[in-house]
C-alpha cells in the first residue's frame, strides 16, 4: 500500500494571524473532523487556495500551533486535542462510564452479551493477524470448550485467554513481566511461541498485508528495551492527565511502531488498549470488540498507521481512527441494547394477550421469556422451583402449552426440557 509523502512546508506567520482572526474556522474546523491527509486535500474542490501545497500549508500551521510533544528514545511524537476529538471524549465518558446505564442491559442479558463480545474480540484479533478460519467455527470452539485444531484456532483459544488475563492485573502497573507473560499467553503453541519470554533479539520489517511491501521499518533492536521502558514509565505516568483514550490509542500506535517482538505485536496492542480502559474504569469496553471493527476496515487500520509515520509522527491520524472505531464499536452495543428491549417489550405485551386468551400467569410469563431467548429451555423442576408450584402442577401448565403446539419437549437428555417451537407459533396462537 502505497501513500505519497506530504510536500515539505514551512510554518506561515501570515497564515497563523489569519488563523487568530478565525478565517478559516470552517475549513479548519472539517479538517479536524475528516483529519486530512495529503493525498486526501491534494485534490480537494471546496478549500481556501488553489494551489494544494498552499492549503497544506495552512492546515500543518494550524496543527503545529496546537501539537504537544511525547518522546521515546531519539524518537518525537505529536498530537492535539481539537474540539472535534474532545467532543467525542465527552460522549464517551457520558456513554461508556455512566449514560449507558440509565437504560441498561438485564443482567441475564448483558452477561450473554459479554460472553457473545469476548469471543467476538478475541476471534477479530486473531483474524486481523491472518488468523484463517471462519467466525462460527471458532465461536463453536470456544463456547464447545473442545481443543484447537489447527495454527488459527490456536491464535484464537490463546486470545481469548490473554483477554481473561489483563483483568487480572489491572490494578497494577504496567511492567516487562505482564508484557511478557501477556505475550507468551498470546503465542502458546504456535510457529510464534519460539519468540515469545524476551523482546525481539534481531531486525524485522513490517510488510503490507495486501501487496507484501514493507510498511514500516521499526527501531534497531538495540532500542526495544529502552523504548519499552520509556512506553511503561510513560503509561504509568500519572503526574500529567492525558485522557485515558488517548493513552489508549498511543499506547495501541507505540506497540506497534516498536514492533518489541518478532511476532505477536498486534494483538498484545490491542490488548493492552483494552487493558488500559479497564483500568481507568471504562467497565462498559468488556462489551465492545474493537478488532471486529478495524477488521471490517483493515486498510485503514494500516492507513492511520503509514499517516502517522509519513506525516512526521503526527498521532492524530491514528487517535482519529481509534476514536471512530470505539464510536462504532459503543453503536454496536446500543443497538443490541435497543432491540433488546422492544423485545422485552413485545415479551410483556405477548405475556398479557397470552393471559386474556385463557392461559395462567406463569404460562404467560414462561412463554413470553421464550420469545426473548429462543435458545432458552426449561426444564419441569425448573419451572417448578420459580413458581413455587409442586411438579403436578407444573407439568400441567407445560403440557397444555405443549398441546396448544407452542411448547416442544426435548426428550434427547435427562432431565427433558421443554422450549418454544418457534416465535411463529405463538403470533398465530394470539392472531
Amino acid at each position: 500500500m502505497k501513500l505519497e509523502s506530504p510536500p515539505i512546508f514551512n510554518v506561515s506567520i501570515e497564515y497563523l494571524q489569519r488563523i487568530w482572526k478565525g478565517e478559516f474556522d470552517d475549513f479548519l474546523s472539517k479538517s479536524d473532523e475528516k483529519y486530512f491527509y495529503w493525498d486526501d486535500l491534494k485534490y480537494k474542490k471546496d478549500v481556501p487556495f488553489e494551489n494544494p501545497d498552499d492549503n497544506w500549508t495552512l492546515i500543518k500551521t494550524y496543527r503545529t500551533s496546537k501539537y504537544e510533544n511525547i518522546e521515546f528514545g531519539n524518537y518525537k511524537f505529536f498530537y492535539f486535542l481539537s474540539p472535534y476529538i474532545l467532543k467525542n471524549l465527552h460522549d464517551f465518558d457520558l456513554k461508556l462510564m455512566g449514560g449507558f446505564n440509565q437504560n441498561p442491559i438485564l443482567p441475564s442479558e448483558k452477561q450473554e452479551f459479554l460472553k457473545n463480545s469476548l469471543l467476538e474480540e478475541a476471534v477479530a484479533s486473531s483474524q486481523v493477524e491472518g488468523a484463517a478460519t471462519t467466525t462460527e467455527v471458532a465461536k463453536e470452539m470456544l463456547k464447545s470448550g473442545r481443543s484447537p485444531r489447527n495454527e488459527s484456532e490456536q491464535m484464537i483459544f490463546n486470545n481469548l485467554r490473554a483477554i481473561n488475563y489483563i483483568s487480572e492485573f489491572k490494578n497494577s502497573d504496567l511492567n516487562f513481566r505482564l508484557i511478557l507473560e501477556l505475550h507468551e499467553i498470546m503465542t502458546a503453541l504456535t510457529e510464534a511461541e519460539k519468540f515469545s519470554g524476551d523482546f525481539r533479539k534481531s531486525e524485522v520489517f513490517v510488510t503490507d498485508h495486501i501487496d507484501g511491501e514493507i510498511a514500516h521499518i521499526p527501531p534497531h533492536w538495540t532500542e526495544v528495551e529502552t523504548l519499552m521502558k520509556e512506553l511503561c514509565e510513560f503509561i504509568n505516568d500519572e503526574r500529567k492527565f492525558i485522557h485515558p483514550i488517548i493513552k489508549a490509542s498511543i499506547i495501541h500506535f507505540m506497540i506497534g511502531f516498536i514492533h518489541p517482538f518478532e511476532d505477536g505485536n498486534g494483538r498484545t496492542a490491542r490488548a493492552l488498549f483494552y487493558w488500559l480502559l479497564l483500568k481507568k474504569g471504562y467497565s462498559l469496553v468488556e462489551n465492545i470488540s474493537i478488532s471486529r471493527v478495524i477488521l471490517e476496515s483493515r486498510i485503514q487500520y494500516d492507513k492511520a498507521f503509514l499517516k502517522t509515520e509519513n506525516d512526521g509522527n503526527d498521532l492524530n491520524y491514528f487517535i482519529s481512527y481509534s476514536i471512530k472505531n470505539i464510536r462504532i464499536a459503543f453503536e454496536k452495543l446500543v443497538h443490541y441494547r435497543d432491540r433488546k428491549l422492544e423485545e422485552r417489550k413485545k415479551a410483556n405485551l405477548i405475556s398479557y394477550e397470552l393471559i386474556d386468551k385463557g392461559l395462567n400467569k406463569r404460562q404467560a410469563d414462561l412463554v413470553g421469556s421464550l420469545y426473548l431467548d429462543t435458545q432458552f429451555k426449561i426444564t419441569l423442576n425448573l419451572y417448578a422451583k420459580k413458581h413455587e408450584i409442586v411438579r403436578q402442577t407444573a407439568s400441567k401448565d407445560l403440557n397444555e402449552l405443549i398441546k396448544l403446539g407452542i411448547l416442544i419437549e426435548d426428550k434427547s437428555s435427562k432431565p427433558y426440557s421443554f422450549n418454544l417451537k418457534n416465535r411463529n407459533v405463538i403470533e398465530e396462537f394470539l392472531s
